[in-house]
């Protein structure tokens, strides 16, 4: 009954695609929206020194308690007409549905009851290395929508500033190269946030490849944010062994290796051990040092005469599942360790990200309150605010990479391959103050 519920709700909302589309994706005359996508407007003109009389100006900004900064605010407050509309808004997609959707597109991907025990562990790690790149394309695509959020709040305050600046020139207070170092600030924010923009249709639309949305339902809403750092990190111990005790292919290999060592016999596979070792000696020659093995490394295989080896034909072949086994599970601990260790840092550098936030958040703070009993000028005002939303960015960035970290940690504990660490987000460079 839960379930029916469950599919019905779906259904509702629109976020199963045969749901929602009266044809396939791949019929062209399917109705869908056209791409909206709205540019940045450009600077028409530079403000001339002094084109404005300052007693004109100075009454207009009298009429506001503190000055140029509340003008600009209440212009923002009361926008003039012809604002672009947003973008209708559809059902929330979280993590757990957006991997729902993409599992029951993917029937490739499903298990059946006929299958061998090698087929089932095949299928078990392409579902979690699947998985594991949903979630990844989750993750990214709601990171990517709050940086795109963060740089329109940065190019709100470049237009603040730009704005504040021009109205100083026009009334004879500021000289043309400070406008311009405003103005210029402006374009940078304005080139951020077309980057951002183009960071988030990328990531949204991958994620709408693997679920398998599209017309319609691509109006889906994603999170505001990803989910709040958690307090405590994993810890590591008993890693390994979980890793190697719930891979899906490890059981096998180490059940082909025990019937070959059991057919060959103990003793069998030390003589082979020995009869390995000592061709490969046979093959580096001479080259004993680094420089001699970098400047002619080995161009053939090692070679053992079984007819001196005193062991059965079949021993390469065995003795080959053995080196399997033994290479496969020695691949998983490694790759366990490498993934946490990512996974650690990741929760560190998170953990440095936020409280930088914090502090950066108190000296905003700190900086109104000195406004308000004017001890700081506007342009501190304006560079706090810049600096908040700095850090904030490269908060959500650290965020991001810790989910990113989480998730690829999570599928090599349950058989994936370990895809290698993200980069690391750097703090944004402070931005020299616009002056007073």
């Amino acid at each position: 009954m839960t379930r029916k519920r469950h599919l019905a709700g779906w259904l509702a909302v629109g976020l199963l695609p045969m749901a929602v589309h009266a044809a396939p994706p791949y019929e062209p005359a399917a109705p869908v929206p056209a791409p909206r996508y709205v540019p940045l407007p450009l600077l028409d003109t530079t403000p001339q020194l002094g084109e404005i009389d300052w007693r004109q100006a100075n009454e207009t900004v009298g009429q506001f308690t503190r000055g140029h900064i509340d003008v600009l605010r209440w212009e923002s407050e009361n926008p003039a007409s012809g604002q672009t509309e947003p973008t209708p808004a559809g059902a929330l997609i979280g993590a757990s549905e957006s991997l729902r959707l993409a599992l029951a597109a993917r029937p490739d991907l499903l298990a059946t009851t006929s299958m061998s025990p090698a087929e089932r562990a095949r299928a078990d790690i392409a579902a979690a290395a699947f998985s594991r790149d949903v979630l990844r394309a989750w993750v990214s695509a709601v990171a990517a929508e709050t940086a795109l959020t963060n740089a329109g709040k940065a190019y709100g305050a470049a237009e603040t500033g730009a704005e504040l600046a021009s109205r100083m020139t026009r009334v004879g207070n500021w000289a043309q190269d400070r406008l311009l170092s405003e103005q210029l600030s402006l374009k940078d924010a304005g080139v951020g946030l077309i980057a951002a923009r183009q960071e988030a249709s990328r990531a949204r639309e991958a994620l709408a490849r693997m679920t398998g949305l599209w017309g319609e339902a691509l109006h889906f809403t994603l999170p505001a944010s990803l989910p709040a750092l958690p307090a405590d990190a994993l810890e590591g111990a008993g890693l390994e062994a979980l890793a190697l005790s719930r891979h899906p292919m490890l059981s096998l290999a180490t059940q082909d290796a025990e019937r070959a060592l059991q057919s060959q016999g103990r003793g069998a596979q030390a003589r082979w051990q020995t009869l390995g070792a000592e061709a490969v000696e046979r093959l580096l020659g001479g080259r004993a040092d680094d420089g001699a093995v970098l400047s002619r490394p080995p161009g053939t295989a090692a070679v053992i005469d079984l007819r001196r080896a005193a062991v059965g034909q079949d021993a390469p072949h065995a003795f080959g599942r053995v080196a399997d086994a033994e290479s496969l599970a020695v691949s998983v601990r490694s790759q366990v360790r490498e993934a946490y260790i990512n996974y650690r840092i990741a929760h560190d550098l998170a953990t440095q990200a936020l409280s930088r936030q914090g502090l950066q958040v108190a000296k905003q703070e700190e900086a109104l309150l000195r406004y308000n009993g004017m001890l700081k000028s506007t342009w501190d005002l304006l560079d706090a605010a810049r600096e908040r939303l700095a850090a904030e960015t490269t908060a959500a960035q650290a965020l991001r990479d810790f989910w990113l970290a989480h998730v690829n940690l999570q599928a090599v504990l349950a058989g994936a391959d370990y895809p290698g660490a993200d980069g690391v987000a750097q703090p944004a460079g402070k931005k020299a103050a616009g002056g007073h």
